[in-house]
């Protein structure tokens, strides 16, 4: 009975790790908000701090975005370098697909999601990117290359 135990107990403890390895990551999108009235607030508070906007599109229902959410939160230097950006979290979905928001950033769902789009402070698309280059690439590791990232951000933050 204590061999079963012990056995049944491993069990749990597996299952809760790959739980916890599975699990869906941060909730950043809300589909309750205005994703034009997003962009504005990000572009007047960009233009007091003389920062960049960085859009990232996306919404909850989907595995890449909550991945690339994952790691923004989990990673120091990516958490750092985003602090260089007001970032927006523009929902796409169902419920709430901000059609003024993505006609004004050209519609950038057709490149899938998450997209990421650069803007000046005065809201002017400077860069938009599919998320699809920053993947590992390794069906081993999946998800999002942090150093992939990375380049990204430090070529479009603005600085020098």
């Amino acid at each position: 009975m204590h061999r079963f135990a012990l056995v049944l107990g491993a069990l749990v403890l597996v299952a809760g790790i790959a739980v916890a390895a599975s699990a869906p990551g941060p909730a950043p999108y809300d589909p309750s908000l205005d994703g034009w009235t997003q962009l504005q607030t990000a572009g007047r508070k960009a233009v007091a701090e003389n920062r960049r906007v960085l859009v990232i599109v996306g919404g909850n229902w989907c595995k890449w975005c909550r991945a690339l959410g994952r790691l923004m939160a989990g990673d120091a230097a990516l958490e750092a370098k985003f602090g260089r950006y007001d970032v927006v979290h523009l929902n796409y979905s169902k419920e709430n697909k901000n059609p003024e928001a993505m006609a004004h950033l050209g519609n950038p769902d057709k490149l899938g999601f998450p997209s990421l789009l650069v803007l000046s402070p005065q809201l002017k698309v400077l860069h938009t990117q599919s998320s699809e280059v920053f993947e590992t690439g390794n069906s081993a590791k999946p998800g999002h290359d942090p150093a992939k990232l990375l380049g990204f951000l430090k070529r479009w933050d603005g600085t020098k």
